[in-house]
Parts: structure tokens; C-alpha cells; sequence
């Protein structure tokens, strides 16, 4: 009975917080729009160039976020004669975007100010420039890549990826395999086996993780094992080389 109060308090409290960021995020996103429609009023069109330019690449975030999910759940039936290495080149390269895309559009939503309401009121009639006007693009920008850019495609991704790729996968797979075979993402590659070569990452007692493990291939469909796969030459663990001097000292 205690637990289930404390269940239910929890959720009236997660609810409660839920709405509280809705209402903040449903603010933002008219005063972001009045800071758009303001400019038009100037006779300024560039933030209304730049805050579409902005949704578009968020939109184009979102395909990305949910093909993530959907091409590791469905890898191996799609491409069963591909190495699990190649699924994490893939996702080594489609994080491209996801980089370039965050950056890009957080500094295209930022508007040139932003009109308050009530400004007779209040004295103040807009957002003034410098770090307050920057906090209300981060935190407008923050709160809707992670709800209807990352959350949501990913969701929807997870609970029907066979959908999503067919209506995702024609156009956006080949873009991301295109940044693949141009070795974008390779450096980070040779800095990680660097760096899990001289920490000997893989030493974990009792517990072996990676794409093959003593001959035999771990399943794939989880983001684990799909990010394991980017460096399949990695080094012996401690733990594995112990038992193999073990096995020939016996």
C-alpha cells in the first residue's frame, strides 16, 4: 500500500513538472515565432529564412534519430551478409549529423530579439541581447530537439521500425552511407582504439563484450553491440589473456 502511495506520488509529481515544462516550452515557441513576425514588421526577412532553415534541419534530425533505432532492430534482416562492423560505421557516420545539426540550428533559432508582451506593464518591451536572449534559444532549442526530435522518432522507430524504414530508409540511408565511405568519422575511430588500447578497456573480470567472443558471434539488435562492432580488431582483454596462458600452460 506504501509503495503504490509513493508510485502515485511520484507520477502526480512527474505530471506536474511535465506540464510545467509544456507551458514553459509553449511560450517560448510564440514568443520565438512573435520574434519572427516582429522582423517581417521591419522588413526583415532573414530570421524568417534562418527559423525555417532551423525546422527543417531539426525535421531532417528527426529521421535520423528514429532510423538509428529502426536500422539497429532490423540489421540483420536487411543486410544479412554484412558484418556487424559495417552497421557501426554507419552509426559512427550518422552522428554526423546529429553534431551538425544540433549546432547549426541552435545558432539559426536564435532571433535577433524578442518582443515581450505587456511591455506597458512591465517596462521591459523584449528580451535584451547578451546572455539572457542566448538562454532563451538554448533552452526553447534544448526542449525541442528532446522531445519531438529525439523522444518522439525514436518511439515511434522502436514500436514499428519496419514502418519507419520503409518510409525512411530510400532516401536518408544512402546519405548517411555516402559520409561513411568518406572516412568522416574515421579519426574518432583510430583515437578510440588508441584510447581503449592503453586503458585495456576490454579487461573486465569475468565478463567479455564485443562483436565475437571466443569464436562465437553475440546477437546484435542493441545499441551495444551495434557500437561494439566500430573497432573489431580490438586488443585481447586482460582477463582472456590470462586464461589463455593458462590454457597453453596446462
Amino acid at each position: 500500500m506504501t509503495e503504490q502511495r509513493t508510485n502515485a506520488a511520484g507520477e502526480a509529481v512527474r505530471n506536474i513538472v511535465g506540464w510545467v515544462l509544456f507551458l514553459a516550452w509553449t511560450i517560448l515557441t510564440v514568443l520565438w515565432i512573435a520574434s519572427i513576425v516582429h522582423a517581417l514588421g521591419e522588413g526583415e526577412v532573414a530570421p524568417l529564412i534562418m527559423g525555417i532553415v532551423a525546422i527543417l534541419l531539426m525535421l531532417l534530425l528527426a529521421v535520423m534519430e528514429g532510423l538509428e533505432v529502426a536500422v539497429i532492430d532490423r540489421w540483420d534482416q536487411l543486410y544479412p551478409d554484412r558484418a556487424q562492423s559495417e552497421l557501426a560505421g554507419w552509426l559512427a557516420a550518422r552522428q554526423l549529423f546529429v553534431a551538425l545539426i544540433v549546432t547549426t540550428a541552435t545558432i539559426l533559432a536564435e532571433p535577433r530579439s524578442v518582443p515581450l508582451p505587456f511591455s506597458n506593464l512591465t517596462g521591459i518591451a523584449e528580451i535584451p541581447e547578451g546572455v539572457w536572449l542566448k538562454a532563451f534559444t538554448i533552452v526553447w532549442t534544448t526542449i525541442t530537439v528532446l522531445w519531438y526530435m529525439q523522444i518522439l522518432p525514436k518511439h515511434m522507430a522502436a514500436t514499428n521500425p519496419d514502418r519507419y524504414l520503409s518510409r525512411t530508409r530510400p532516401i536518408f540511408f544512402p546519405v548517411v552511407q555516402v559520409v561513411h565511405h568518406l572516412g568522416i568519422a574515421k579519426p574518432a575511430e583510430t583515437v578510440a582504439k588508441i584510447i581503449e588500447k592503453r586503458l585495456d578497456w576490454h579487461a573486465t573480470e569475468g565478463v567479455e563484450t564485443g562483436v565475437e567472443l571466443e569464436g562465437r558471434r553475440v546477437p546484435s539488435g542493441n545499441l551495444a553491440s551495434a557500437w561494439a562492432a566500430l573497432i573489431p580488431e580490438s586488443a585481447p582483454s586482460s582477463a582472456r589473456r590470462r586464461r589463455d596462458d593458462e590454457a597453453a600452460g596446462g
